[in-house]
């Protein structure tokens, strides 16, 4: 990572770091991390070996601005590596990849670099948890504004980027509610034609009514939110969405009923989404027997028998 002047052999070496750092955990790595940081950082801010390159060569320009896009994906790769290893505690190394990570932001960088530091800072969000409130009020305006883009990548890596700012951002990402659930809104109606982009948005609202319930006009939100249901593409939404919905339901929302049968019923959908669902249509019976009775009697044969047999289980 630090000498060796060939960028694919760099970003091969980086991409087994991100993997060796997941697989082993802290206490195998922590030895190591100090001298991985730095390396990391000397990567981030372009002044590695392989990163140092001759100006006056313009036969190899193309060829090495793919091969930068590469190995930049491949460092900021190593971040969100890096906080599933330490957890809260990557705080601290992480305050000083935060700006060189940044710059790749700016408007005069192309999409492609915006929604790499985006998906980034997601991830990161996801594994360190709590510590990226301090980054909130910096990245938010970035984050809002990639929603936007025009590019169907940069608009779902937003999505779930916002969400997880607002699941692991407490107090310092309430503020932004309205404007999130603004920048949000167009991306569940037909002019988007995106389902990896809409899952997302899904999963996004899903992470922020499950963080601060209170502070989400569920009347307003709901019929929206149910509508884009169940997910298309992205099933890697699948937990944060129907969780939400198992909350939703315990709180005596039962017209999510329907949306439960159809993810019973697919074969795409893990046993972990499953058995929440099960638990949660098992209470739904318990308490709203008589008027969900109408409901049940609407659902197709397939659908009625994949909710009757969590029943069964019971």
């Amino acid at each position: 990572m630090h000498e060796d002047d060939d960028k694919e052999v760099v970003s091969q070496a980086c991409m087994c770091t991100a993997e060796v750092m997941t697989s082993f955990g802290y206490s195998a790595m922590e030895p190591y991390l100090i001298a991985l940081s730095e390396a990391t950082l000397e990567l981030l801010c372009q002044k590695a070996c392989c990163q140092q390159t001759d100006e006056t060569d313009s036969d190899v320009d193309d060829e090495d601005c793919e091969h930068d896009e590469v190995l930049m994906d491949a460092v900021t790769d190593l971040l969100p590596a890096f906080a599933k290893c330490m957890g809260s505690q990557f705080k601290s190394l992480f305050g000083r990849f935060f700006e060189p990570l940044m710059k790749f932001a700016k408007a005069s960088h192309p999409p492609e670099d915006r929604t790499m530091v985006v998906a980034c800072l997601a991830e990161v969000a996801q594994e360190m948890g709590s510590p990226i409130a301090d980054y909130i009020d910096n990245v938010m305006p970035l984050v809002l504004k990639e929603i936007a883009s025009s590019e169907a990548a940069n608009r779902r890596n937003a999505a779930f980027c916002v969400g997880e700012l607002c699941k692991n951002g407490g107090e310092a990402a309430l503020k932004y509610y309205n404007d999130i659930l603004c920048a949000l809104h167009p991306l569940f109606g037909d002019s988007e034609i995106d389902d990896a982009v809409r899952d997302n948005a899904a999963g996004a609202v899903a992470r922020m009514i499950m963080a601060q319930p209170h502070a989400i006009p569920l009347n307003q939100v709901l019929p929206v939110f149910v509508k884009v249901l169940p997910l298309k593409d992205d099933l890697e939404e699948s937990l944060a969405v129907y969780s939400c919905l198992c909350n939703l339901i315990m709180s005596s929302k039962p017209e999510v009923v329907q949306i439960f049968a159809q993810v019973a019923a697919s074969p795409a959908e893990s046993s972990e989404v499953k058995a929440g669902i099960g638990m949660a249509f098992s209470h739904l019976l318990s308490q709203y027997g008589d008027q969900m009775q109408p409901i049940l009697n609407s659902l197709s044969p397939q659908h009625a028998n994949a909710l009757a047999s969590f029943i069964t289980r019971s």
